[in-house]
């Protein structure tokens, strides 16, 4: 991977959120997926490794875009050759308009370069359908996000410079701080407007709700349907706990924000619980306005 790559891909992840739960992973990587077409969709991966180097963990698609999805991954990892192939599978959430049958899963094989510097990942993939259909080629070129981490942090320490001589907006230094940037970089927003749909097994889903950044009187209504299921409710910092019922195959949940706070922008965080996994959102919204999570009741596949 040439350095200007890696300087524009790092710019790129400076000014974006990922979206991704907070856990710990024996490998992280980010990069892009290099179409054919030359068109770069940005790309990330976290998995473990056992001793029989089997891997399982996650996948990162056009992260902050339109299309942003996450998905589970699983392969194999030989450390002696260093070869590595792994596939998509099974949709947790989706930016995505499309229906999970449209879906174009990656899968990849190829070499996984470690150094005491960096970690690098290179290699071929192709895009496969549900139906098996092949949707896409190209190749994937991934580095560790620690590696991003050191760049970043160098990056603004000549800002801290640059500042000393010529004043730099507070509001941007400030997103740049990389103490910032690392809390962005474990967070999954959902913005006025937006939707996001997320997938489960369960006819009955445990959800959280808590105020993610200082307690300033936020206040929303949560519908499941159109249905209020939690209404005028004051967010606190304590976690409020409820059950929802989920009737139909698409439940709409929206969540409207009723009173911003003193702060201006509702920054309340939601946690959502399956059976078989969860899911972790902040719904950063503006006063009067609401975004929508579609939680769609899956049927488990008959092998």
């Amino acid at each position: 991977m040439n350095k200007s790559f890696l300087f524009l891909f790092s710019l790129l992840v400076f000014f974006k959120s990922y979206s991704q739960e907070k856990e710990e992973f024996d490998f992280e990587l980010v990069g892009a997926l290099v179409l054919e077409s030359n068109q770069l969709i940005s790309y990330k991966i976290e998995f473990n490794s056992n001793k029989n180097g089997f891997i399982e963990g996650y996948s990162y698609t056009d992260i902050s875009g339109e299309n942003e999805t996450k998905s589970y991954i699983r392969g194999y990892y030989n450390p002696k050759n260093k070869n590595i192939q792994f596939k998509e599978s099974d949709i947790l959430y989706t930016k995505s308009k499309f229906l999970p049958d449209e879906f174009c899963f990656v899968e990849f094989k190829g070499e996984f370069k470690e150094s005491s510097k960096k970690k690098l990942l290179d290699g071929n993939f192709i895009g496969i359908y549900d139906d098996k259909d092949t949707c896409a080629t190209g190749k994937i070129k991934l580095v560790s996000t620690k590696f991003i981490e050191k760049k970043i942090k160098k990056l603004y320490k000549k800002v801290e410079k640059i500042d000393k001589i010529k004043k730099i907006d507070s509001i941007v230094k400030e997103e740049i701080k990389p103490e910032n940037y690392l809390k962005k970089f474990s967070e999954t927003k959902i913005n006025s407007g937006e939707k996001v749909s997320v997938f489960v097994y369960t006819n009955k889903m445990k959800m959280e709700i808590w105020d993610y950044g200082i307690e300033d009187g936020d206040v929303i209504t949560i519908l499941n349907n159109n249905v209020p299921i939690l209404e005028n409710y004051t967010v606190k910092r304590k976690k409020k706990s409820i059950t929802v019922n989920l009737t139909d195959a698409e439940n709409l949940i929206k969540i409207i924000t009723i009173n911003s706070g003193k702060l201006k922008t509702n920054t309340t965080k939601l946690k959502l619980y399956d059976f078989r996994r969860q899911y972790e959102v902040i719904a950063d919204l503006e006063e009067g306005k609401e975004a929508t999570i579609n939680v769609v009741r899956l049927k488990v596949k008959k092998k």
